[in-house]
């Protein structure tokens, strides 16, 4: 393994990483603040248009969604940065109650931002502009009502501004996902069968999936262009596919993707690695057909994503929990280090739970955490730089527009230079433009914050919760027994209900977390790929006798309790190896 030098490790705060065009939404960022500041300030009240910028951080959510996912993303998160505010506004006389509500929106937003998927940048702004709104009204007699009064009118400017880009065109997203979903199966279609073929195959699936998501996200009534387009994007990807189907992979590589027809099988024994026989590539595309079909039927519905990202103990339950132990043990620690009178407690809970709420592997979030504190520190000399200059009036203006500007450009190209931009924009708000004149003890104060907050988000990260994925595999496992039951029975499910399709989803996602995390010879994982790799042959089979003669055993199998303490790796059950059994014996007939 090659070594992690510190070069390494702080190269990609200076890089840029690739990233689709950034540019518009950069200038959808730039406009609505710009219109925030401007009117209020032609009137006299940049104070009141400092306040309506906590609003304008809904832009730059779901920046390059189609028209219905935006519009119902924006104006959720707008939303809920009114309610932030409020929060944040009317617990400025309490600090304790402050400190508590803050914990409280911390861990529910997280929770809810990974169970919906909303993507970056999170939850984080929700929480930052409490602290903000706590801030304003605590020190600088802000009435507690125009905080989120003044929110609202910069998150329905947001909105307006990222919905009037579909005046012109409102199905350009749409357009442009079934386009490149047909570049990229036309380069999937001109390649051979076999393992070389995997990156294009991959690429071809996801944007294919994206083309689909876009269209049913979408405006109501596709055209018959667009809808013409998808399909016969879909139908060259799977007159490829079935090309596969003749194939039959000999080489050393023991991955097999169920998506991919390429991956074909093996021939002769099965590695020592795999618990069932991996199954032919006709069966492979058969498995994928179902996931696809299974996928397509649950596009767009915000009841079924919330259900099944709330699945307990999944992911954002406990990336809620982390969040939660962290930011309340920022404030505790904090309040040892300088004292209980403090007014800058948002600081702390903002980048404690920065480190955390987006879930994902330890090991990605350790690094992110570095980074993030890096661009922090950089940001505190920045904003040094700016309380030199003391802007006023235009200039002001000029400096935040600039800021979330750049901001928006670079936040998916090199996120570390982006929170170094984000650490002043959000003093210069918080000062409601009244940049102190001897700003060091404010620098010395927020550094100290953002070391103690990332500190302990990092402590909590590898400290506490470290089965939590294991034990997200086990439940995940449990319901994809319980679905291969009813799937061999022949049971008929409700649309709203868990599917076999979307379960064994599910424990590929939560299974790809525990590899991640370095646990991939652990009980969990072995016994979570057998009964995946089990699941997805009984898609894809043909055999539908045997199938239903295969439900007594999953039944006995889904009755039984799954283990889930602590273990040294290696260390077996009898379950797990009762589990791991079956699997084989059934997939033998199924692959």
């Amino acid at each position: 393994m090659a070594s992690t030098t510190p070069g390494t490790l702080l190269r990609p705060l200076v890089t840029l990483a690739p990233s689709p065009p950034r540019l518009p939404n950069a200038i959808k960022a730039g406009l609505t603040v710009l219109l925030c500041l401007a009117i209020p300030y032609l009137f006299g009240r940049l104070d009141l248009g400092l306040l309506t910028v906590t609003g304008t951080f809904a832009v730059l959510y779901a920046p390059a969604a189609p028209i219905r996912r935006r519009a119902v993303t924006v104006a959720g998160i707008g939303l809920g940065l009114v309610a932030a505010t409020a929060l944040g506004a009317f617990t400025a006389g309490s600090q304790v109650a402050f400190a508590v509500c803050a914990v409280l929106l911390a861990m529910v937003t997280a929770g809810l931002c990974l169970a919906f998927r909303v993507g970056p940048p999170g939850s984080y702004f929700l929480v930052l502009c409490s602290g903000i709104a706590y801030l304003v009204v605590g020190e600088h007699g802000v009435e507690p009502i125009v905080v989120p009064a003044m929110t609202a009118v910069g998150a329905a400017v947001a909105w307006l501004v990222t919905m009037a880009e579909f005046l012109r065109d409102p199905r350009r997203p749409e357009r442009r996902a079934v386009r490149r979903a047909r570049d990229a199966v036309a380069a999937y279609a001109s390649t051979e069968p076999g393992p070389d073929s995997r990156p294009q195959h991959r690429a071809a699936a996801h944007a294919l999936a994206e083309a689909q998501e876009a269209v049913a996200e979408g405006m109501w009534t596709p055209t018959e262009e667009i809808i013409a387009g998808l399909a016969a994007a879909r139908r060259d990807y799977e007159e490829r596919a079935a090309r596969a189907t003749v194939h039959i992979v000999p080489g050393e590589d023991h991955a097999w993707d169920p998506r991919n027809p390429d991956a074909g099988r093996w021939l002769g024994e099965t590695p020592e690695t795999s618990d069932i026989d991996l199954p032919t590539a006709s069966a492979a595309e058969r498995t994928e057909r179902a996931l696809a079909d299974d996928e397509r039927g649950h596009i767009g519905s915000l009841r079924w994503r919330l259900a099944n990202g709330l699945r307990w103990p999944g992911e954002p339950w406990s990336v809620a929990a982390s969040v939660g132990v962290a930011t309340a043990a920022s404030i505790v620690l904090l309040t040892l280090l300088a004292g209980p009178d403090q007014p800058h407690l948002y600081w702390a809970i903002a980048f404690s739970a920065l480190v955390l709420h987006q879930g994902g592997p330890r090991a990605a979030r350790t690094y992110r955490a570095l980074h993030r504190l890096t661009g922090t520190v950089a940001g505190l000399g920045l904003f040094l730089l700016v309380a030199i200059l003391q802007p006023t009036g235009w200039w002001l203006i000029g400096l935040i527009v600039v800021l979330q500007f750049t901001i928006e450009l670079l936040v998916t190209r090199n996120y570390g230079l982006a929170v170094t931009l984000i650490t002043p924009l959000a003093l210069l708000i918080a000062s409601g433009g009244n940049v102190p004149e001897r700003p060091l003890s404010l620098v010395g104060e927020r550094l100290l914050d953002t070391v103690v907050g990332v500190l302990v988000a990092l402590a909590v990260l590898w400290g506490l919760g470290r089965r939590a994925h294991h034990r997200a595999v086990r439940a995940d496992t449990g319901r994809v027994l319980r679905e291969l039951a009813q799937f061999a029975r022949g049971e008929e499910q409700a649309r709203r209900e868990p599917t076999l399709s979307s379960t064994l989803r599910d424990l590929n996602a939560s299974h790809s977390l525990l590899v991640a995390d370095g646990h991939a010879d652990s009980t969990e994982a072995r016994t979570a790929e057998a009964v995946t790799h089990a699941g997805y042959l009984m898609l894809g089979t043909h055999g539908v006798d045997a199938v239903a003669a295969s439900a007594p055993g999953w039944e006995e199998l889904a009755d039984l309790e799954l283990p889930s303490g602590r273990r040294p790796v290696g260390a077996d059950n009898p379950v797990d190896a009762r589990i791991r059994e079956h699997c084989r014996r059934t997939g033998a007939q199924f692959g």
